[in-house]
């Protein structure tokens, strides 16, 4: 899988909207933001809301979900409506001092990290029949895993959302 330039360019500017200044050290992040999405774990995401728009994004890793929050303009793009199945390339990372502050995780966490950063493959990628696909890599039960977490999560007033292009902003 890999990042698709039309998309890198429509997020860039026209939901980024950056300045010509910056856009320089955006395109910089290109070959990164490419590596992370073919290179990163694949894991199921369900949408969470379409008014705003937020994702809820699992990990086995850590056995938790994260809230990403997207410009609404994207649900129309992608005809996304509550409950949708989605997947993301998921980056981890280690911490000393302990987990990102709206990570809790579950029963199951593998104890090897402490953050991960997820990337939606459907924004990113033009490999889209291929994305739809690996919606079937996860089971019932996984599904059924992250339906209960997410829901969990929003009942347990932790509803704090990412910003779901971070990628973007780490030049």
């Amino acid at each position: 899988m890999h990042l698709s330039k039309k998309k890198f360019k429509y997020i860039r500017d026209k939901l980024i909207v950056v300045s010509p200044k910056v856009k320089k050290a955006y395109n910089n992040q290109f070959d990164r933001i490419d590596e992370f999405l073919s290179c990163g774990d694949t894991q199921p995401a369900i949408v969470k809301s379409v008014e705003p728009l937020i994702i809820s994004a699992y990990s086995d890793e850590l056995d938790a979900v994260i809230f990403l929050r997207f410009p609404d303009v994207l649900v129309d793009k992608y005809k996304l409506k509550i409950d949708d199945r989605l997947v993301t390339s998921n980056i981890y990372e280690r911490y000393l001092d302990g987990f990102e502050k709206d990570i809790s995780p579950g029963d199951f966490w593998l104890g090897r990290y402490s953050n991960y950063n997820p990337l939606v493959q459907l924004f990113l990628s033009d490999e889209e029949d291929f994305i739809r696909k690996r919606i079937e890599l996860f089971d019932e039960d996984k599904w059924k895993r992250v339906e209960m977490l997410t829901q969990e999560k929003h009942n347990n007033g932790k509803f704090v959302c990412r910003y779901g292009f971070y990628c973007f902003n780490r030049y």
